[in-house]
């Protein structure tokens, strides 16, 4: 896509320019994920992905219910989330769901009165629907890159990253670079959506203070 390559482009100039280059893993290991809050279910499992001992667990627990269960399903995105009924499923195909590799997290609720709720949650390492067709990059007023659900002049907040150091930036990219910035860089992919980050981290106010800063001497 254009929008990548330009990005490759721009790194290319830093590391010509000798600026120092966080690494794409320190960027991803910076953006958290929040996993489903817990309830008054007797049956929880959370953790980065479910272990093989847990899904047989939660497994053992739906087997216990012995009737169909409502199943709810809670995507975490890179960008934006998805909330999904499945419906009343039998206790076979709630425990296949609640096995599936892409489940984080599973909560059994079962009420003294009502149909039984079991909670899954899943983490995919793309965009949501929603989020390639409305998420933009750009500035917030203190100079913040920032994910918007559409144009930054409306200011709807999807999550801020880091602090910009703008003089910096002003100073090293082409005037074109910067504008697009301002006006906002349209994200429709997550190769896009981690380019984006990993080329403007160069201007994070950490990686840049020594720039900012003159040397000192030693007396």
């Amino acid at each position: 896509m254009r929008a990548l390559s330009l990005w490759k482009q721009l790194k290319r100039k830093l590391r010509r320019n000798g600026r120092p280059v966080w690494t794409l893993a320190s960027i991803i290991a910076a953006v958290g994920y929040s996993l489903l809050a817990g309830g008054d279910g007797q049956h929880a499992h959370g953790a980065s992905d479910l272990t093989p001992i847990q899904a047989e667990e939660i497994a053992q627990a739906i087997d216990k219910v012995n009737r169909p269960l409502k199943v709810r399903i809670h995507r975490t995105y890179l960008c934006g989330e998805e909330f999904r009924s499945l419906g009343l499923l039998s206790v076979e195909r709630a425990k296949r769901a609640a096995q599936r590799p892409s489940v984080s997290f599973a909560r059994l609720n079962q009420p003294k009165n009502g149909v039984p709720l079991l909670v899954l949650e899943e983490k995919v390492s793309d965009l949501s629907e929603a989020c390639k067709q409305h998420a933009v990059f750009g500035l917030d007023r203190a100079g913040r890159l920032t994910l918007y659900d559409g144009p930054p002049r409306k200011e709807k907040v999807v999550r801020t990253f880091y602090q910009l150091d703008i003089r910096v930036m002003e100073s090293r990219l082409p005037r074109e670079e910067v504008k697009r910035l301002t006006d906002g860089i349209r994200i429709e992919d997550k190769e896009t959506y981690y380019s984006v980050l990993s080329s403007f981290s160069d201007f994070a106010i950490d990686a840049s203070r020594d720039v900012m800063l003159p040397s000192r001497s030693k007396r």
